[in-house]
């Protein structure tokens, strides 16, 4: 049958190169090759292809063009067909490709004035297609399979907290962004340790503000993309979170992960700790383990690596993610709520936290958690010697943070629900009572289901600390070393809602104050460095790196110098000494309504200029013979200078 006027040439290079396109958008969209895209992405994009595909062989055959009614019956052709693909669409309730859909869309519409087009138009449409196939497949290319860029840089901040201001220097590009979340720090003698989401291991290297990161050849035993395999799904976290649904049924495989890493240092010999999930093809069930790695110091860092891992523990039961036994509702698999940190107790004792899946007796079937049988959303202590494994405490939901203290005492954060993440301090055989109470409520709601004192906590071990609203809590330290003295003592610990971390103050088993520290960042964890600054490992792999500002900055020179007599507000707010605001220009000792000026300054006369304030500020004694200034002066040419312009500056404007 002939279908056109037109060479049918022209109408299947402009369909091939239209299809190709749209094969090309996904992999620009996603930033990610055909073979890692989730399942239930690439079914929703085949059906969308092919409604254009049938749309376009329904024109092509029976819209003819130079027929009068050729355009109107290929335009109502191309909506019907593609009209019809579109409710299947809906019916199987798949994600609709959004992205996708309006590409599509704009081509089935073209269908029809391509028909009645005259070949030179066609020809110039071809190669309007053409190029743009072009750019895509370029775009595309680069973005799913071009190795990440690693241009490393350093980003430096100022952050002011009720005691120190902070400089927080951002490490970014180090170490490439992992393909999940998750992983911790720890130290390995002169280095550090840091093992990611998707199980690389690095060891990183901090000498002043310098830090260097080494890929090791080892990696976490966690076979993530044996698990991603099995449910069609991909090993990488989507890469643009605008176009991943929380909705869907399919099983997000991309949360399959290490949730920690920790050494153990003997001599030259260092063993290295993970825990991480494992799936049993074979049962079709997935497990948390403890695999541990022995190796050296010196061959830690070979190009080869060297060692077999060994797995000590194993979570029970090896839980299935669908039939009986399995979640339910639309999420299968809440990989995201592993806990899995760890501590060393002693040289023979490791403590481990296993948070309990969504298994709270409300999506889950049973509730782990209570379950003595079970290991999830416990605390264990493993022993080294035997691989003998003995619940400490039960009762949590998503433990994310450990730290065993100097005095014996253990500390441990989780989230809970909605509201009520916990600041606990583990006592052995104590149950801290999830999911019978908690702080929170269910997501979505007003209450907790299952607690029968709403908001209460009676009947199993209080919480030190709980937090509403919930802060995303992560993992955790205790301040020990003298960069941070007034700190000292305190925990301070890492979160990812609330992106930063949060300084607790401590009474004995008390939490008496709690500052939140904004960073900007989802901290995962946190170390304190042999010299006192804190490291940080942050969800978007960058390592911060926090210490006080020295005493050379011009606000912190202030807030140390001055700040207890004086103020920069409103020329009025006298303290002690008088209010700076409008200070340069202004008659010496002449602030409005301050009566308290010793005749040492009266008699200076004059006005301030820069010139007088710097000479003041050398040595207030020998500039006014007398003055109630108390403070001895600042010799450091550059420090007096950067006060001077502070105190200028800010004077203008007033306010602290």
């Amino acid at each position: 049958m002939r279908t056109s006027g037109r060479p049918l040439l022209l109408q299947l290079a402009w369909h091939v190169l239209a299809i190709l396109i749209f094969l090309f958008l996904p992999v620009l969209k996603w930033k990610a090759p055909w073979w890692e895209l989730p399942r239930n992405e690439v079914l929703g994009i085949a059906i969308v292809i092919a409604g254009y595909i049938t749309a376009a062989l329904a024109v092509m055959v029976f819209a003819r063009a130079g027929t009068p009614r050729a355009f109107s019956r290929g335009l109502g052709l191309a909506l019907g067909t593609f009209g019809l693909f579109m409710l299947v669409l809906l019916l199987s309730r798949l994600d609709a490709p959004r992205y996708l859909l309006l590409p599509v869309f704009l081509a089935v519409l073209a269908l029809a004035p391509f028909v009645v087009t005259p070949r030179m138009g066609q020809i110039v449409g071809i190669a309007a297609l053409a190029v743009a196939l072009i750019g895509v497949v370029a775009l595309g290319g680069r973005a799913a399979f071009a190795p990440p860029k690693k241009t490393a840089q350093v980003v430096a901040t100022d952050v002011k907290t009720a005691f120190y201001v902070l400089r927080v220097r951002s490490h970014e590009g180090v170490v490439g962004v992992p393909a999940t979340r998750g992983g911790g720090l720890d130290h390995l003698g002169d280095r550090v340790l840091l093992g990611t989401g998707d199980g690389s291991l690095f060891t990183l290297r901090i000498a002043g503000n310098d830090l260097q990161a080494h890929r090791l050849a080892l990696r976490v035993p966690a076979n993530r993309d044996e698990f991603a395999a099995a449910f069609h799904g991909s090993a990488h976290a989507p890469r643009l979170m605008s176009s991943y649904s929380e909705d869907t049924p399919e099983v997000q495989t991309w949360r399959f992960r290490v949730a920690d890493v920790i050494a153990q240092v003997d001599g030259e010999q260092v063993h290295i700790f993970a825990s991480h999930h494992f799936w049993k093809q074979r049962e079709q069930c997935f497990v948390v383990r403890v695999s541990q790695l022995d190796t050296s110091l010196a061959d830690l860092e070979r190009a080869s690596g060297s060692g077999e891992w060994q797995t000590i523990f194993e979570s029970q039961p090896c839980v299935p993610l669908f039939g009986e036994g399995a979640m339910r509702g639309k999420n299968p698999f809440r990989g995201e709520e592993i806990g899995g940190r760890m501590a060393l107790l002693d040289a023979n004792t490791l403590m481990l936290t296993l948070g309990d899946h969504g298994f709270s007796g409300i999506e889950g079937a049973v509730a782990f958690a209570q379950d003595p049988h079970a290991s999830y959303g416990k605390t264990f202590r493993i022993d080294l010697r035997t691989h003998t494994a003995v619940m400490n405490t039960l009762g949590h939901r998503n433990p994310q943070g450990l730290y065993a203290a100097a005095d014996g005492r253990i500390w441990e954060t989780e989230h809970a629900a909605q509201g009520g993440d916990e600041l606990n301090l583990l006592a052995a055989g104590a149950n801290y009572g999830w999911p019978e109470v908690t702080y929170g409520t269910d997501y979505g709601s007003l209450i907790w289901a299952l607690s029968k004192q709403q908001g209460q906590h009676a009947g199993y071990q209080q919480p030190v600390y709980s937090w509403l609203p919930g802060i995303g809590i992560s993992n955790l330290v205790q301040i020990q070393r003298e960069r941070f003295p007034i700190w000292r003592g305190d925990l301070l610990m890492g979160t990812l809602g609330s992106r930063g971390l949060f300084r607790v103050v401590l009474d004995g088993d008390r939490a008496v104050v709690t500052e939140p520290i904004p960073l900007g960042k989802r901290v995962r964890d946190v170390l304190e460095l042999d010299d006192g600054r804190l490291l940080l490992w942050t969800d978007e792999a960058a390592l911060l790196t926090i210490e006080p500002v020295s005493g050379s900055g011009a606000s912190l020179t202030f807030a140390t110098a001055c700040l207890a007599c004086h103020r920069i507000s409103d020329g009025f707010s006298h303290r002690m000494g008088p209010d700076l605001y409008h200070l340069l220009d202004r008659k010496v000792a002449s602030a409005e309504n301050y009566g308290a000026y010793t005749p040492a300054l009266k008699k200076l006369g004059g006005s301030w200029t820069k010139q007088r304030l710097d000479e003041f500020l050398r040595d207030p004694q020998s500039y006014a013979p007398g003055t109630s200034m108390i403070f001895p002066g600042i010799a450091d040419d550059r420090q007096r200078a950067e006060l001077v312009d502070y105190l200028i500056a800010t004077s203008k404007v007033g306010g602290q």
